[in-house]
């Protein structure tokens, strides 16, 4: 499923960029992003009143075929289809909107997570190094920090006291040799190549463990472990860029530093790349109102979409039922989604939910349901005109076709005198076999007007 993301993050990330190349800010970007992709989805949404206008038409005709055969299911089944095939109607055409909208969600998540990847211009080897040396950094710091409460430092001057007189580099071999050692940092797989960044690092900052990698206002775990992509921003945006140096040591030009420090991954001073935390109103926690924000626009969109369907749909809105709770839990998803994902993500779920709440507003003032009616009275117009046929017609007249098919193959069967089907020779069923062969045959032949010539 995350390589279908992917694949939708490739277009989505284009026009990301686009809105970043325009305003230099992603913040602002994600916000005219979020725009775009609304209205791209508008004609969805029209579509989707259209099909809930048709199928709440057709509610008190279902109800009668669902009493008249309510002990036949295959009858009901079978009328049912009748039923959507002559009035154009399809029950599955609404949800379309509803599983885009949430593809682009899921693969936007790829987009923010990963802004270096879809709007910049770094090399993504450079990029997926950079990833992996974070990753392995925190692992070993966190690894170190559990065994005997010691640190880098620590370890380094034990080497030093009990090694007196051995040179750095046979310093950084021991070291590297008791880090290995551990269990969960040997799982790492390290190839020569990281371990010698990982040791370069640690050799450049002797307190990396302590004063950055394990500093929950510097790096976040859960982005450490496992999308790391993020937090390069902090290696150069935090501690006063301090460790900026250790992203050099993925490509040594010092690029790859370079691109991650001109890209403006804040909104109005707000790093995206932050989570947001519930430990009282300081300068920290402040982020806690883009959960809040969040929740309250869901609510408020989940309110008005309510006011519209029972306005515009009473029946529809009558047999909801207990179904009616069910849409209040989207503003509570919508707390607890954006509490434990980056601020960015939170920022554009935000802006979704107040363009959603415009676009519900506008679409059941403008496509109020005398209007829908008139636009589905113009479309069946068209086409009966056209001759074309909707979904369901062309699947009940496959259904159709098929039981006929069958149906005649049973007809052609030969019965003996008690009406069973008679069993034959191998010369008589070679002799039937060969029969329809020529009858498909000549109605091929008829059909495309060729010549036909019976075996």
């Amino acid at each position: 499923m995350s390589a279908i993301f992917g694949v939708i993050a490739v277009p989505l990330g284009f026009i990301m960029k686009a809105c970043y190349l325009l305003v230099k800010n992603y913040g602002i970007a994600l916000i005219l992003f979020t725009i775009i992709i609304r209205v791209l989805l508008l004609p969805l949404n029209i579509k989707q009143q259209k099909s809930t206008a048709r199928m709440s038409k057709l509610q008190p005709q279902l109800q009668k075929l669902q009493k008249k055969y309510a002990n036949n299911k295959e009858k009901y089944q079978e009328e049912m289809m009748n039923l959507y095939a002559k009035e154009g109607a399809s029950p599955t055409a609404g949800c379309m909107p509803m599983l885009i909208t949430m593809l682009v969600l899921f693969a936007l998540i790829e987009v923010v997570y990963n802004p270096l990847y879809y709007v910049t211009n770094a090399n993504r080897d450079d990029l997926d190094a950079s990833n992996k040396l974070i990753t392995d950094l925190y692992t070993v710091s966190y690894e170190v920090d559990k065994t005997e409460e010691t640190t880098l430092k620590d370890m380094i001057a034990k080497i030093q006291t009990e090694n007196s007189g051995i040179s750095e580099d046979e310093v950084y071999d021991k070291l590297k040799e008791q880090l290995s050692e551990n269990e969960n940092i040997d799982k790492l797989e390290m190839s020569d190549k990281q371990w010698k960044m990982v040791i370069s690092a640690i050799k450049a900052h002797n307190d990396i463990d302590t004063g950055f990698m394990l500093n929950e206002d510097y790096i976040t775990p859960s982005l450490a472990k496992g999308r790391p992509a993020l937090l390069n921003f902090s290696f150069v945006n935090k501690a006063d860029g301090k460790y900026a140096d250790v992203l050099e040591l993925v490509d040594g030009t010092g690029k790859l530093r370079d691109t991650v420090k001109d890209f403006d991954y804040t909104f109005f001073g707000i790093t995206l790349e932050s989570f947001p935390k519930w430990n009282g109103f300081n300068s920290g926690s402040l982020l806690v109102i883009v959960p809040i924000l969040s929740f309250v626009f869901q609510l408020i969109m989940t309110v008005v979409s309510q006011y519209y369907t029972k306005k515009n749909n009473p029946t529809a809105a009558a047999s909801m039922g207990g179904m009616k709770i069910m849409l209040y839990i989207m503003p509570v998803f919508s707390l607890v989604f954006t509490f434990n994902f980056p601020v960015g993500l939170g920022i554009y779920w935000v802006m979704s939910s107040i363009v959603g709440l415009g676009q519900t507003v506008f679409l059941n003032t403008v496509y109020t349901p005398e209007h829908v009616e008139e636009l589905i009275k113009k479309e069946d117009a068209q086409k009966k005109k056209s001759g074309k046929k909707s979904f369901m017609e062309r699947a009940l007249e496959a259904q159709q076709q098929g039981n006929a098919q069958a149906k005649g193959s049973d007809d052609d069967d030969e019965l003996d005198d008690d009406g069973e089907p008679k069993k034959l020779s191998k010369a008589e069923l070679k002799e039937m076999q060969r029969k329809k062969l020529n009858e498909a045959r000549k109605r091929m032949a008829e059909k495309y007007g060729d010549e036909y010539t019976e075996d």
